[in-house]
């Protein structure tokens, strides 16, 4: 799990906390979605359904857990049918973890899916959409990019740090980052338990894993900048303020997709999900309505 997809700057934005509890929301999420498990050559694979409809396939950030799309999917739910996935710790190439992906859409008898990727989640949607062209309906990739040769070194060295480092003093730099990260959010506690319990289950293995994805995905950008991409609704939204996804890395994905609808927030950091719950969840459903 990437817990620095997790650490970022937030500001207090408006959200729906305010309408019920967040605890109340996973209640009423886990509720009306069925959790279900799929192997898939070595690996389980859980994710989160529910609803009727056109299918929608949510691909979470760093933290690697379907749940965090609660609120997004409960908006949509009334209307379309969503897909939310756990990533399993211990895959093993990005290839892999798409070909995961797609087996969970064949699992559901679903050809095609609105898709939609926050964070490192938005950059395995951009390589689903390569990989399995026909399985997309529309791409929607919020406070993302591609990572580049420009992070190379930094993704190396954070992989060789998280094996190296005993997993209870990573576990512990988790906690500590993420409560002054979310000092300003009502709900930060409930996140910071469920990004620690996904966390924890793998340890320092799955950690660095998840940044051997992500360093696998710098190393190889020239070869999918060359590449044919997808083509087709494309909706790329982020923050100014985004203290992880530089306009580089998402201006390699606008470069790519030189139709698609661009739009930015002022303020927000890099977990939109979070900070500007009501204005995500707006801009989504907006954008799906169209396509």
């Amino acid at each position: 799990m990437l817990y620095a997809h997790v650490c970022d700057g937030v500001h207090p934005c408006p959200t729906v906390a305010g309408v019920t509890s967040i605890h109340q929301r996973a209640a009423d999420f886990l509720r009306t979605h069925d959790s279900k498990n799929l192997g898939v050559g070595q690996h389980d694979w859980r994710y989160y359904t529910g609803g009727a409809g056109d299918p929608v396939l949510l691909l979470s950030g760093g933290a690697g857990i379907g749940i965090s799309w609660l609120d997004v999917a409960s908006a949509l739910t009334p209307r379309l049918r969503t897909i939310a996935p756990d990533y399993p710790s211990g895959v093993g190439s990005v290839a892999e973890l798409v070909d995961g992906v797609v087996a969970v859409l064949d699992a559901e008898g679903v050809d095609r899916a609105h898709v939609v990727g926050q964070s490192a989640g938005g950059m395995f949607a951009e390589l689903l959409s390569r990989r399995a062209p026909d399985r997309v309906r529309s791409l929607t990739l919020s406070s993302t990019g591609l990572y580049g040769p420009e992070d190379v070194d930094r993704l190396r060295m954070r992989v060789e740090t998280t094996v190296a480092t005993p997993w209870p003093e990573t576990q512990a730099a988790i906690r500590t980052a993420l409560h002054h990260t979310w000092a300003d959010s009502d709900e930060a506690e409930f996140w910071i338990e469920q990004v620690v319990a996904a966390t924890d289950a793998a340890g320092s293995a799955g950690a660095a894993n998840s940044y051997r994805l992500l360093l696998e995905l710098a190393e190889g950008v020239d070869e999918l900048m060359r590449g044919p991409a997808w083509s087709g609704p494309t909706l790329i939204f982020r923050a100014d303020d985004d203290p992880l996804i530089t306009g580089t890395h998402t201006g390699r994905l606008r470069d790519l997709h030189p139709g698609c609808e661009f739009r930015t927030f002022t303020e927000g950091g890099h977990s939109l999900l979070i900070s500007r719950t009501a204005d995500y969840v707006a801009t989504v459903t907006e954008f799906l309505s169209r396509t």
